[in-house]
């Protein structure tokens, strides 16, 4: 049996685990029985290995760069490399054999297989010594850790995973339930997400239901004073409605629009989400531009703590950068994306022109701002991961699916008009409607990890054969018209099947 640790994180500062510093590594092995005993005896112990499991989480492994703004989203096309020969140009090329690239996704599968493990420690623990729990502490810890453990898996399958619209009994990836570091078998993908994915997530969704604070109060956002900060800062935990929205991603997946848009409506149809998940306040992007809150932090149902968030404009997107370094569209891109200047998210994700030269924009989404360096806003230092729009265009595809125009056209039309937009016309045409929603991703989802699974979900190209693309045509544009297997499905790592 391998040796595997669990992260233990102390608290320090106000915000829930918003400042956090890592102890030493507590091991966890048969021989040391007594010392987990002693992590988990006390509430305090339960609630900081949590926190560990969720710093893994926001590591650069996983979605502090890996899974968010970097690979990902090269591999989705959203930049324009030129540089033959630098990493970048290599992930946006799909050259799987390359060293850095092998290594990237090596230190993916492995970092997300630890924090499995580390949940799965957690989830042991909770059934034996869950006497230092109250009810609520037990639901909600349970809730969040399986929900976190599905969340995981679900990315996993979806990098190593087959295309599931052409093989959905491919073998995908091993399920970890487990507390020791073995080697499991590959499940075939529908027999993952069936026989596991959405009855962990509906177990979780039952915990949460009945304990997360989220539901009666909201995002909590603020300090706990003398009550502590266990309970709140909801958006920065796996949540309620984090776990539906999971769930409406899983099933949309596979093609499964019914219970999709089942899982949607639990967003978007519900009055008590809009309330705290409210759309972004267009004063707090426009007229506010010292204090802009560029990530449209009210929406996000989850994301995590970064201190240093600025620090990924001036590392990758300023244009201050070298040329072979700083991470741009393609000349023209800009233009196509956004048919209007009045999109919010043109006017605040995005800075340039036109040139004589073709147009140059900056991505300025993560770009710093003046600060209230005593009080900062909680957007200074949050990054989304899941936000309430996607629920949006899941109702709208899953309704577009069922030939429910109406309703399509409604929960699109929803986000446009959220983002200072008009909307689709009520003439527009389902081909229209896929367009847009596709459309939407892109624009709303950039720096976030997501592009690169549309295109895969979708098993669609990127020139101008594709009709739900911007035409990316031009001397600077990699041109693949037409999908293929061996681009969407990465290798399992070496250590993995050797």
């Amino acid at each position: 049996m391998k040796v595997y640790k669990l992260f233990i994180i102390s608290l320090i500062g106000g915000l829930c685990f918003a400042m956090t510093s890592c102890s030493d590594w507590l091991d966890y092995t048969p021989k040391d029985k007594q010392t987990a005993e002693q992590q988990f005896s006390t509430r305090e112990g339960f609630y900081n290995a949590v926190n560990g499991v969720y710093n893994l989480v926001s590591s650069n492994s996983l979605y502090g760069y890996n899974l968010s703004y970097g690979p990902l989203d090269l591999m989705g096309q959203c930049y324009y490399v030129s540089d033959a020969n630098t990493t970048s140009y290599a992930f946006q090329q799909y050259t799987w054999n390359n060293s850095v690239v092998v290594s990237t996704f090596s230190s993916i599968w492995n970092s997300a297989y630890n924090a499995i493990l580390n949940i799965n420690v957690i989830l042991k623990e909770l059934d034996q010594q869950n006497h230092v729990l109250t009810t609520k502490d037990y639901s909600l810890i349970k809730g969040e850790m399986i929900a976190l453990r599905a969340f995981l898996h679900f990315d996993l399958l979806r990098l190593f995973g087959p295309v599931y619209s052409k093989d959905p009994k491919a073998p995908s990836i091993p399920f970890n339930d487990g507390v020791q570091a073995l080697r499991r078998d590959r499940l075939p993908a529908n027999e993952l997400i069936n026989d596991k994915l959405i009855p962990d997530l509906t177990n979780a969704q039952q915990l949460l239901g009945e304990a997360d604070p989220v539901i009666a109060d909201g995002v909590l956002n603020t300090d706990g004073g003398e009550k502590g900060n266990r309970l709140r800062y909801r958006q920065l935990r796996f949540n309620y409605y984090a776990a539906c929205l999971l769930k409406a991603r899983i099933y949309l997946w596979v093609a499964d629009y019914d219970n999709a848009l089942a899982e949607a409506k639990k967003i978007t149809d519900d009055q008590q989400v809009s309330q705290w998940f409210p759309f972004v306040d267009p004063s707090r992007l426009l007229a506010n531009n010292t204090n802009p809150d560029r990530l449209f932090s009210t929406e996000c149902l989850f994301g995590y703590y970064m201190k240093n968030i600025s620090s990924i404009y001036t590392s990758y997107f300023s244009g201050t950068l070298d040329a072979t370094n700083i991470l741009q569209p393609r000349k023209g891109y800009i233009e196509s994306l956004f048919s209007s200047s009045a999109d919010f998210r043109r006017q605040t994700s995005w800075t340039g022109s036109m040139s004589t030269t073709g147009s140059e924009y900056d991505f300025i989404k993560y770009k710093g701002f003046t600060a209230n360096s005593e009080a900062p806003e909680f957007w200074a230092t949050f990054f989304g991961l899941m936000r309430i729009s996607e629920a949006y265009y899941i109702a709208a595809e899953c309704c577009l699916q069922k030939a429910d125009m109406s309703n399509a056209l409604n929960y699109l039309n929803t986000i446009l008009k959220a983002r200072g937009l008009e909307g689709l016309a009520d003439k527009a045409t389902a081909a229209e409607i896929l367009k847009e929603i596709k459309m939407e991703y892109l624009r709303e989802m950039r720096g976030e990890g997501q592009i690169f699974f549309l295109h895969k979900r979708f098993f669609q190209g990127f020139g101008s054969s594709n009709k739900g693309e911007p035409d990316l045509n031009g001397a600077q544009t990699i041109r693949y018209d037409y999908p293929s297997v061996e681009r969407y499905v990465i290798p399992i790592p070496s250590n993995e099947t050797n």
